[in-house]
Parts: C-alpha cells; structure tokens; sequence
C-alpha cells in the first residue's frame, strides 16, 4: 500500500498532477480545487494516497489532507460512485457544504457537480448519514470545526430553533464557511437559518 507520495510538482493536469519523485514521474489523479494550497509546478508536495488496482490500469489518488482521503473512500463504497465521480464530489462540494447536505439531506447540494443526477445524491445521502460523522470538517483557514471556531451561541440559538446538534454544527458551519468567523453573530445566524430553510 500507498501511503503517501511526496515530490516536485512536474506537470500540471486538468485531472491530476505529475509528480517527479526518485527520478520517476507519477500521476496522481487529484482534486485541485480542493487542493490547499493550490499546486504550482516546481513546488514539493505530499499527498496522502489510494491506490487502485484494476484489471486494465493501476491509478493512484492524492489528497492533501487525510480527511479528503477518508471521504474518498466512503465515497467509494456508495453503490454506483467510481472514483472519477468522488473526485467531482470532493471538487466541487466542500466538506462543510457536504455536511450540511447530508445532516439535512439536501440531495440539491449535490447535484450541482456533473456527473451527478437526483438518484445518486439520494443514494449518497442515504447510505453516508451514519459514516460521515467521522469525517473532521474544516472552516476556513483550515481551522478545524472542533475548535473554537464554532460559535457556542450560535450552536445553541439553532438548538433553540429545534434543530438537533448534527443539523446545528452543519447549518453553523456553513455560516461561517461564507460569511468568516469574525462576522456579526446576528449575520451568522441569519444565514444559518436561510441555509436551513433551504431544505
């Protein structure tokens, strides 16, 4: 197994990045908007790894962080999801988007990303609402969402409203995705509550 792979960025793909790493290039599918920070050629990176065997191909995945791993690999075992669709996923929904979307089973959310149709985001939601607590969603800077980042005030008004702890922690977590942690808590709860309504 893969663990990780650490070396210069050699070339720069629309799916993936080339890295030189004891004199051989390796392609590593990634997804690059997810990427922090975004990758330049000639810097050194790591990448934690999923290697896939096939028939016809072995392909290794990166991540930059361990958590966009783990959803990976979820992703992965959610009947009908290949690794190219995951990869669309991890793209194109950050992960305190996806936890908002799934601790309110908002299949919306996910169709967004191409590739992705009503049935496979209901499928998704239905088969990740028990697996994706252990997921450790981000904020921004990277600050994790354990961390005093999530406003206890706002936690608890959201409580208040009726919302359990999951649906608080993701409708919070979107807030300050959008708005930043510094915003007015009256800001932050408006918002809460509009991404709430949406579902």
């Amino acid at each position: 197994m893969i663990a990780f792979i650490k070396g210069l960025i050699w070339q720069i793909d629309e799916d993936g990045l080339v890295i030189a790493c004891g004199g051989v290039g390796i392609k590593v599918f990634a997804p690059l908007k997810a990427c922090n920070p975004y990758p330049q050629a000639g810097e050194e990176i790591l990448l934690h790894t999923h290697l896939q065997v096939r028939e016809d191909a072995w392909q290794l995945y990166g991540f930059t962080d361990k958590e966009q791993l783990r959803l990976f690999r979820l992703l992965l075992n959610v009947s009908g999801v290949g690794a190219k669709t995951a990869l669309a996923l991890i793209d194109g929904v950050p992960l305190a988007r996806f936890a908002a979307a799934i601790a309110a089973q908002d299949y919306r959310a996910l169709t967004a990303v191409s590739g992705v149709g009503k049935k496979t985001a209901e499928r998704l939601l239905l088969e990740l609402k028990d697996k994706f607590s252990g997921i450790e969603i981000e904020g921004p800077a990277n600050v994790s969402a354990d961390s005093s980042i999530l406003n206890t005030d706002l936690l608890a008004a959201l409580k208040q409203l009726g919302y359990s702890a999951v649906e608080a922690r993701a409708f919070a977590l979107s807030a300050i995705s959008a708005l930043g942690n510094d915003a007015h808590p009256e800001e932050l709860l408006r918002y809460a509550l509009k991404e709430a309504y949406k579902n």
